[in-house]
Protein backbone atom coordinates (compact mmCIF):
# COMPACT_ATOMS: atom_id res chain seq x y z
CA UNK A 1 0.00 0.00 0.00
CA UNK A 2 2.58 2.37 -0.88
CA UNK A 3 3.23 4.19 -4.13
CA UNK A 4 5.53 7.32 -5.41
CA UNK A 5 3.94 10.63 -6.55
CA UNK A 6 5.28 10.42 -10.18
CA UNK A 7 3.46 6.78 -10.55
CA UNK A 8 0.09 8.82 -8.97
CA UNK A 9 0.79 11.65 -10.99
CA UNK A 10 -0.21 9.41 -14.08
CA UNK A 11 -3.47 9.43 -12.95
CA UNK A 12 -4.23 13.05 -12.63
CA UNK A 13 -7.61 13.27 -14.83
CA UNK A 14 -9.35 10.90 -12.97
CA UNK A 15 -8.92 9.04 -9.34
CA UNK A 16 -6.67 6.21 -8.62
CA UNK A 17 -8.95 3.11 -7.20
CA UNK A 18 -6.90 0.15 -5.01
CA UNK A 19 -8.02 -2.76 -3.23
CA UNK A 20 -5.66 -4.30 -0.82
CA UNK A 21 -6.08 -6.96 2.29
CA UNK A 22 -3.93 -7.11 5.24
CA UNK A 23 -3.02 -8.76 8.46
CA UNK A 24 -1.94 -6.82 11.31
CA UNK A 25 -0.95 -10.21 13.01
CA UNK A 26 1.45 -8.25 15.58
CA UNK A 27 -1.86 -6.23 17.03
CA UNK A 28 -3.88 -9.42 18.39
CA UNK A 29 -1.18 -9.05 21.63
CA UNK A 30 -0.78 -5.75 21.95
CA UNK A 31 -4.35 -4.64 21.61
CA UNK A 32 -5.82 -7.73 23.94
CA UNK A 33 -7.84 -9.50 21.21
CA UNK A 34 -8.63 -13.36 20.89
CA UNK A 35 -7.99 -12.38 16.66
CA UNK A 36 -8.17 -10.10 14.36
CA UNK A 37 -9.41 -10.52 10.70
CA UNK A 38 -7.62 -9.73 7.42
CA UNK A 39 -8.40 -6.06 6.89
CA UNK A 40 -9.38 -5.29 3.87
CA UNK A 41 -8.97 -1.33 2.83
CA UNK A 42 -10.13 0.07 -0.26
CA UNK A 43 -10.19 3.32 -1.35
CA UNK A 44 -9.04 5.97 -4.04
CA UNK A 45 -5.95 8.72 -4.11
CA UNK A 46 -7.39 11.96 -5.70
CA UNK A 47 -4.08 13.67 -7.26
CA UNK A 48 -4.24 17.72 -7.16
CA UNK A 49 -1.44 20.09 -8.04
CA UNK A 50 0.34 20.21 -4.61
CA UNK A 51 -1.26 17.19 -2.60
CA UNK A 52 -2.99 14.16 -2.82
CA UNK A 53 -6.63 12.98 -1.30
CA UNK A 54 -6.38 9.87 0.14
CA UNK A 55 -10.24 8.20 0.43
CA UNK A 56 -10.08 5.28 2.68
CA UNK A 57 -12.65 2.68 3.66
CA UNK A 58 -11.08 -0.05 5.97
CA UNK A 59 -13.41 -3.05 6.69
CA UNK A 60 -12.53 -6.43 9.20
CA UNK A 61 -13.34 -8.10 12.34
CA UNK A 62 -12.24 -7.80 15.58
CA UNK A 63 -12.65 -11.34 17.76
CA UNK A 64 -12.42 -9.84 21.69
CA UNK A 65 -13.62 -11.48 24.76
CA UNK A 66 -16.79 -10.54 26.60
CA UNK A 67 -15.80 -8.14 29.52
CA UNK A 68 -18.66 -10.33 31.59
CA UNK A 69 -18.46 -14.06 30.06
CA UNK A 70 -14.91 -14.01 28.40
CA UNK A 71 -16.84 -16.04 25.18
CA UNK A 72 -15.38 -15.01 22.29
CA UNK A 73 -17.57 -11.80 20.76
CA UNK A 74 -16.69 -10.60 16.95
CA UNK A 75 -16.97 -7.01 16.95
CA UNK A 76 -17.42 -5.42 12.85
CA UNK A 77 -14.35 -2.96 12.28
CA UNK A 78 -16.03 -0.10 9.50
CA UNK A 79 -13.83 2.78 9.34
CA UNK A 80 -13.72 5.28 6.72
CA UNK A 81 -11.22 8.28 6.42
CA UNK A 82 -9.86 10.85 4.24
CA UNK A 83 -6.28 11.69 4.50
CA UNK A 84 -4.47 14.31 2.61
CA UNK A 85 -0.59 13.90 1.62
CA UNK A 86 1.22 17.36 1.24
CA UNK A 87 3.54 17.20 -1.62
CA UNK A 88 5.67 20.25 -0.82
CA UNK A 89 6.65 19.67 2.59
CA UNK A 90 3.94 19.87 5.76
CA UNK A 91 4.50 23.72 5.90
CA UNK A 92 0.74 24.23 6.31
CA UNK A 93 0.45 24.87 10.07
CA UNK A 94 2.58 26.78 11.92
CA UNK A 95 4.16 26.66 15.38
CA UNK A 96 1.33 28.12 17.37
CA UNK A 97 -1.47 25.98 15.95
CA UNK A 98 -2.45 22.14 16.46
CA UNK A 99 -1.23 19.42 13.87
CA UNK A 100 -4.19 17.80 11.89
CA UNK A 101 -3.74 14.48 12.45
CA UNK A 102 -5.46 13.84 8.80
CA UNK A 103 -2.94 15.57 6.98
CA UNK A 104 0.59 14.03 6.27
CA UNK A 105 4.20 15.25 4.47
CA UNK A 106 4.99 13.00 1.29
CA UNK A 107 7.71 15.33 0.77
CA UNK A 108 9.97 12.19 0.41
CA UNK A 109 7.93 11.25 -3.11
CA UNK A 110 5.85 8.18 -1.48
CA UNK A 111 2.23 7.67 -0.01
CA UNK A 112 2.19 5.05 2.54
CA UNK A 113 -1.02 3.95 3.16
CA UNK A 114 -0.61 0.46 5.84
CA UNK A 115 0.94 2.70 8.40
CA UNK A 116 -2.34 4.79 8.45
CA UNK A 117 -4.51 1.91 7.75
CA UNK A 118 -2.58 0.46 11.25
CA UNK A 119 -3.30 3.16 13.46
CA UNK A 120 -6.97 3.31 12.71
CA UNK A 121 -7.26 -0.28 13.58
CA UNK A 122 -5.96 0.11 16.85
CA UNK A 123 -7.76 3.51 17.64
CA UNK A 124 -11.02 2.02 16.15
CA UNK A 125 -10.72 -0.83 18.82
CA UNK A 126 -13.65 -0.33 21.32
CA UNK A 127 -12.65 -0.73 24.97
CA UNK A 128 -14.69 -3.66 25.82
CA UNK A 129 -17.72 -5.52 24.41
CA UNK A 130 -19.86 -7.95 25.49
CA UNK A 131 -22.00 -10.58 24.61
CA UNK A 132 -25.84 -10.66 23.71
CA UNK A 133 -25.84 -14.03 25.48
CA UNK A 134 -24.45 -12.55 28.68
CA UNK A 135 -27.51 -11.63 30.26
CA UNK A 136 -27.91 -15.46 30.55
CA UNK A 137 -24.68 -15.87 32.13
CA UNK A 138 -23.93 -18.06 35.20
CA UNK A 139 -26.71 -17.45 38.35
CA UNK A 140 -25.18 -19.73 40.66
CA UNK A 141 -21.85 -21.72 41.55
CA UNK A 142 -20.58 -23.89 44.15
CA UNK A 143 -22.05 -21.84 47.07
CA UNK A 144 -23.19 -19.02 45.43
CA UNK A 145 -26.24 -17.63 43.65
CA UNK A 146 -26.94 -14.73 42.33
CA UNK A 147 -30.19 -13.13 43.62
CA UNK A 148 -32.58 -9.67 42.57
CA UNK A 149 -33.18 -7.16 45.54
CA UNK A 150 -37.23 -8.74 46.55
CA UNK A 151 -35.20 -12.15 47.45
CA UNK A 152 -32.39 -10.25 49.34
CA UNK A 153 -35.39 -8.62 51.12
CA UNK A 154 -37.60 -11.86 51.80
CA UNK A 155 -34.35 -13.49 52.97
CA UNK A 156 -33.73 -10.44 55.26
CA UNK A 157 -37.02 -10.89 56.60
CA UNK A 158 -36.43 -14.42 56.90
CA UNK A 159 -33.39 -14.08 59.65
CA UNK A 160 -35.63 -11.28 61.35
CA UNK A 161 -38.27 -13.81 62.22
CA UNK A 162 -35.47 -16.21 63.23
CA UNK A 163 -34.01 -13.84 65.83
CA UNK A 164 -37.17 -13.32 66.99
CA UNK A 165 -38.36 -16.57 67.81
CA UNK A 166 -34.97 -17.47 69.02
CA UNK A 167 -35.26 -15.23 71.35
CA UNK A 168 -37.59 -17.56 73.09
CA UNK A 169 -36.56 -19.66 75.80
CA UNK A 170 -34.80 -23.02 75.17
CA UNK A 171 -36.50 -25.57 76.99
CA UNK A 172 -33.68 -27.16 78.24
CA UNK A 173 -32.91 -23.77 80.00
CA UNK A 174 -36.52 -22.97 81.26
CA UNK A 175 -35.62 -23.72 85.02
CA UNK A 176 -33.02 -20.88 84.79
CA UNK A 177 -35.51 -18.55 83.40
CA UNK A 178 -37.37 -19.47 86.28
CA UNK A 179 -35.40 -18.05 88.32
CA UNK A 180 -34.74 -14.71 86.87
CA UNK A 181 -38.78 -14.28 87.02
CA UNK A 182 -39.03 -14.81 90.99
CA UNK A 183 -36.65 -11.92 91.25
Amino acid sequence: MKWSITQLRKFQDKPFEFHHTVKFDHLVETLDLIDLSEINVDGELTVKSNEVIADIYIKGTYTMPCARTLVPVNVPLDIYSQEVFDLEGYEQFGSDDEEDEHYHDASDGMINLKDIAEELVIIEKPMRVVSEDSDQMLTEGNGWEVIDEEQAAEIANENDDEDASSQKVDPRLQKLQQLYDKE
